[in-house]
C-alpha cells in the first residue's frame, strides 16, 4: 500500500488582518509625514534668524563707519527735554516721529510715518526740537549740508543689498539714545522679514519696487512704483498689512510705549494705556514679541497675566510677562514718571542721583510692530 504524505497545515493572513496592517502602516506614515513640515518650519525659523543676525552685524558696522553715518554731526540738544544747554539728558529711546515735536506721555502716538509720498530715509541731523525722524520737515532733494553723513535712505536699510545678486530679505529700522555711563550715542536695531505678500510687476524685481525704480520709465524714482518692505494699514487701527500702492499704508516704524515695572512682580511689564494706542499695546504684547526697555535690555513676551484687584497694580494697565524679569532697582510702579524731569527741570546739585533713578527705573520700551528676526543694542565709540 502506498504510504500517503501528510503536507503541515499553515496558517496564512485573513484579508481583515492585512488591512489592519495597512491600516497601523499608514497611520504611522501619517505621523510621519507630520514631521516633516515642522522640521523644515523649524528650520527656516533658525536660517532666518541666522540671516537676521548677519543683518544686524551688517547694520552695525554701517552705523559705526563714520563715512557712511556720522554720528558726531547730531545736535548736542539730541535725547535732553529741551533745547537749554543745562537740561538733563531723558535717556530714552528716540523713535522716528509723524511729528516734530519730542514725545510726551501727555501724547503717547507709538510714532509712526504717515506721508506716504515724501517717505525717503532716516535722518539723523534731526529736526528743529532736536530729534532725528524720517523726513517730516524736508522733502527728498531739499537742501543739507551732510546728506550723506546724516541720512540713511530705506534701501541702504536692506538686506542683502539691492544689486547684490541677491533680492533682499530683511529691513532693518534704529532708534538712538544717549547711555547714562558717558553720554554717548546708543543705538538698538531691530531686523525684520521684508514682506513676503508684496507683489512684483511682471518683468521686475523686488530689488527695484523697494527703491522705487521702475525698469519700464528710465530707472528714476517712480512714487507709484514703490513699496515699503513692511507696512501697516492705517484703514485698519494701522495694523500690519503689505503695501499695495494705496496711501493707507505707511512704514511699519518702530514704536514707543509708556510702561511701568512694579516690585511685586518683577517678570512683569505694565502698559500704560492712553489714546490712540490701544492697536500698539495689542501689537506690543503678542507673544514672542520683543522689546528693548530704556535701560538698553532685551525681553522676550512670554505670556500674559491678571493682576489681582488687590494688587497695585491699576486695573486699566495691559500686563505681559516678560523674560528676562527686571530687577529691583527697575521697579518704580505707578511713580516711574515721577523722576523724569518735565521741561523746566535743570541741572541741579542731585544730578548724579537723579541720574542713576533716571537710568535704572524702566517707564518706556521700543519695539516693531512685526516680531522681529533680530534685535541688537550697540553703544557707539566715543562722545556725540
Amino acid at each position: 500500500m502506498r504510504s500517503q504524505l501528510k503536507v503541515p497545515h499553515r496558517a496564512g493572513f485573513s484579508l481583515i488582518e492585512v488591512l489592519i496592517a495597512v491600516l497601523v502602516l499608514a497611520i504611522g506614515m501619517l505621523g510621519l509625514g507630520a514631521v516633516f513640515p515642522a522640521i523644515i518650519a523649524e528650520q527656516r525659523d533658525s536660517f532666518a534668524v541666522i540671516e537676521g543676525e548677519n543683518a544686524a552685524a551688517s547694520a552695525e558696522s554701517l552705523l559705526r563707519n563714520p563715512e557712511m553715518v556720522d554720528f558726531r554731526l547730531l545736535d548736542e540738544s539730541f535725547g535732553k527735554s529741551s533745547f537749554a544747554n543745562n537740561e538733563q539728558y531723558l535717556y530714552d529711546w528716540v523713535v522716528p516721529q509723524f511729528g516734530e515735536e519730542f514725545y510726551n506721555w501727555t501724547t503717547p502716538v507709538p510714532g509712526y510715518y504717515r506721508d506716504f509720498s515724501t517717505f525717503n530715509s532716516v535722518d539723523f541731523q534731526g529736526s528743529e526740537s532736536g530729534i532725528w525722524s524720517f523726513n517730516a520737515n524736508r522733502a527728498p532733494g531739499d537742501a543739507n549740508t551732510y546728506p550723506r553723513l546724516t541720512e540713511l535712505p530705506v534701501h541702504a536699510r536692506l538686506y542683502p543689498q539691492p544689486n547684490s545678486g541677491k533680492q533682499p530679505k530683511f529691513v532693518w529700522d534704529v532708534a538712538l539714545r544717549r547711555e547714562p555711563t558717558g553720554d554717548r550715542i546708543q543705538a538698538a536695531i531691530f531686523v525684520r522679514r521684508v514682506d513676503a505678500r508684496i507683489r512684483v510687476p511682471r518683468g521686475a524685481t523686488l530689488s527695484e519696487v523697494l527703491r522705487g525704480v521702475d525698469p519700464n520709465s528710465g530707472g528714476g524714482f517712480d512714487e507709484d512704483f514703490f513699496r515699503l518692505p513692511v507696512a501697516l494699514n492705517t484703514d485698519n487701527e494701522a495694523r500690519p498689512a503689505a503695501d499695495d500702492g494705496s496711501d493707507s499704508r505707511v512704514y511699519a516704524n518702530i514704536q514707543m510705549l509708556e510702561v511701568e515695572v512694579y516690585p511685586e512682580h518683577l517678570d512683569w511689564l505694565a502698559f500704560v494705556p492712553g489714546q490712540f494706542i490701544d492697536t500698539s499695546i495689542d501689537l506690543a504684547s503678542s507673544i514672542g514679541q520683543r522689546l528693548v526697555d530704556n535701560t538698553g535690555v532685551v525681553r522676550r513676551v512670554i505670556g500674559t497675566a491678571q493682576p489681582d484687584p488687590a494688587s497695585p497694580i491699576p486695573s486699566d494697565r495691559r500686563v505681559v510677562i516678560v523674560d528676562p524679569p527686571f530687577e529691583y532697582a527697575n521697579a518704580g510702579g505707578s511713580q516711574t514718571d515721577s523722576v523724569r524731569p518735565d521741561q523746566n527741570t535743570t541741572v541741579s546739585n542731585g544730578l548724579a542721583n537723579e541720574r542713576a533713578k533716571r537710568a535704572s527705573w524702566v517707564r518706556q520700551v521700543i519695539f516693531t510692530p512685526r516680531e522681529p528676526v533680530a534685535v541688537r543694542v550697540v553703544t557707539l565709540e566715543g562722545d556725540s
